[in-house]
């Protein structure tokens, strides 16, 4: 499953902000944790910034078994959502949550190679397990 994750969080005041490079990474390998509580899983991830600004986003690709309904779950849970809608852009058709702390599209992968190039362009692809 591909996933692309956008992150943020209320400072001092109330306001949103966007999570630092730093932050979203220990944020991921929480994120992991959990997710290996419900399933047996790995996780490749790649954190990038925005073309145009200095907002972080990060994608993923989580290799799970039959536990599909469980991980969505705990990835909404991430962002403070609850429920998931379907968009299509282009043919492209995603699975989206909107939260109080981010946003979650998740899609199918259909050949893993290109995708991991695709997430991979900017920054290292790296493994948890």
């Amino acid at each position: 499953m591909g996933v692309l994750i956008r992150k943020w969080e209320k400072d001092t005041n109330e306001r949103y902000k966007n999570v630092s490079k730093d932050n979203f990474k220990k944020q991921i390998h929480t994120l992991h944790k959990k997710l290996k509580k419900v399933d047996c899983i790995y996780t490749e991830f790649s954190i990038e910034k925005d073309k145009h600004s200095n907002i972080y986003h990060t994608h993923l690709i989580i290799h799970h078994n039959d536990n599909h309904e469980d991980i969505l779950n705990r990835l909404s849970q991430f962002v403070g959502g609850n429920e998931w809608n379907k968009k299509s852009i282009g043919l492209e058709i995603y699975n989206e949550c909107n939260g109080r702390y981010g946003l979650i599209n998740t899609q199918p992968i259909q050949n893993i190679d290109l995708y991991r190039g695709y997430i991979n362009k900017y920054g290292e692809l790296k493994t948890l397990i």
